[in-house]
């Protein structure tokens, strides 16, 4: 089984990837240390350049994309059988998910117009605020408005809604041990229902 992170910034190897990475690396030495088969895989969209949906309908025909973009190259890594999970993790711009991560979103519905490929997978969310309270959790709950539509089985953070970081942290976003913590808990609990779940 396979959680794929997805790191939907603009900006490659910042903060939003930095915490996508401890969660990541919590979840796969959760699943070792339980004797949990369990692979890990990070997407970084700052390198990637594609668009929103079109509603142009296509995918209705099968599990494909009108527009010839980078998401191309996303689509077979998360319609593969083993992808049992995804891990969002998004700044916050305006209040909201970036638009990396929405256009990212809104053209997974090729998976959902496809038999819900996406149905009982599980689905874990981080958000990086400006400052402590930037709206993270209004952002975690965007995304997992998303993530409900697809049928997906929601994870928290086992005390909160997800991994919440600070990127202009007095430290800098390596010394939040606050957001850090959330992002690792994140994946522990991942690797914990995943286990329940497939054990």
């Amino acid at each position: 089984m396979k959680i794929i992170g997805v790191a939907a910034s603009a900006r490659k190897n910042k903060s939003t990837y930095f915490l996508l990475e401890q969660c990541l690396n919590e979840l796969k030495k959760t699943a070792e240390t339980a004797g949990t088969s369990l692979e890990v895989e990070a997407i970084d969209l700052a390198a990637l350049r594609f668009h929103g949906c079109l509603a142009c309908d296509t995918c209705k025909k099968g599990v494909q994309c009108s527009q010839q973009d980078d998401f191309q190259e996303l689509i077979g890594k998360l319609a593969a059988a083993d992808v049992g999970g995804l891990i969002v993790a998004t700044p916050v711009y305006m209040g909201c998910m970036s638009s990396q991560a929405k256009a990212f979103l809104d053209r997974t519905v090729l998976f959902r117009r496809n038999g819900f490929m996406f149905k009982n997978k599980l689905g874990g969310v981080i958000t990086v605020g400006g400052s402590r309270n930037g709206g993270q959790e209004l952002t975690i709950q965007a995304v997992h408005a998303a993530m409900m539509i697809h049928d997906m089985i929601i994870v928290g953070d086992g005390d909160h809604f997800g991994g919440a970081g600070w990127a202009n942290h007095p430290d800098g976003y390596q010394g939040d041990s606050t957001g850090i913590a959330t992002a690792k808990n994140l994946g522990r609990r991942m690797a914990e229902v995943a286990a329940l779940m497939h054990g």
